[in-house]
């Protein structure tokens, strides 16, 4: 049973008249906040962006999964005006390339292109601590330095502290726990973006993405495992260049 909703947030000012909408999908123990700042740099080439928010209905039990976000993602999304683009980070890559799936499967409104952030492909040796939810304070911290993206202060603060690594392993047991069944490749466009000194998904292991999305562009950025929040204009660029290849593609089809 799926426990959770997926809500849309608009980060900014609606644009009333965007030529696409953006769906960002965050990463693990982050929320829709993180891409607060996104209407800044993407708004003026045309996007709204919207991102997800996990809502967890009053009164629900039961672990989430993958399988579960990505079906209340692909219900969330029927309602947007075409054309869209759906955008995860990390986990949220996850998220979108399953959602995507159930979108072709269901014969659901596609996605124009889905961008997949900071992603092994499913399968992938996991990086992060064994048996994640009974993993120490002392590990995941750890592990959450390795990745870079988080402010040490945020890190040690009594209070919050506690909070961010609880919220992390509850989101990676979601990746610890999820087992893929994609029965076929993703016939729809699919651009995956790394990092080149991504501690945590190396870039050479992107081009495993081509088993699941056989045409995948693949690009590879500076910076760390965070670098959709250290350079959005970068990732605004590069998303803008494969919608209108894609453009160009369709016209001469």
């Amino acid at each position: 049973m799926n426990v959770e909703q997926a809500a849309l947030v608009t980060m900014g000012t609606e644009r009333p008249r965007a030529d696409r909408t953006l769906v960002c999908v965050p990463h693990a123990g982050g929320s829709a906040v993180a891409f607060h700042s996104w209407h800044r740099v993407f708004g003026p080439r045309g996007f709204a962006v919207r991102a997800v928010h996990w809502d967890r209905p009053a009164g629900s039990d039961g672990r989430s999964g993958i399988g579960c976000r990505a079906a209340a993602l692909a219900s969330a999304v029927r309602e947007l005006p075409e054309p869209w683009i759906l955008l995860g980070h990390s986990l949220g890559a996850l998220i979108a390339a399953e959602t995507l799936r159930l979108l072709e499967d269901s014969a659901g409104p596609l996605p124009e292109l889905t961008v997949l952030c900071a992603a092994a492909p499913p399968g992938s040796r996991r990086t992060f601590p064994p048996d994640v939810l009974s993993a120490s304070d002392e590990h995941m911290t750890a592990y959450v330095r390795r990745l870079g993206g988080t402010d040490e202060s945020l890190l040690t603060d009594p209070e919050f502290g506690p909070q961010l690594l609880a919220g992390l392993r509850a989101d990676l047991d979601l990746i610890e726990r999820y087992t893929p069944d994609f029965t076929h490749p993703l016939k729809s466009p699919v651009s995956v973006y790394g990092a080149a000194a991504d501690l945590d998904v190396p870039a050479e292991s992107l081009e495993g993405w081509r088993e699941l999305a056989p045409q995948a562009r693949i690009r590879v950025f500076d910076g760390t495992h965070f670098f959709p929040h250290e350079d959005p204009a970068a990732v605004c660029r590069a998303v803008t260049a494969d919608c209108t290849q894609d453009d160009r593609h369709r016209a001469r089809d």
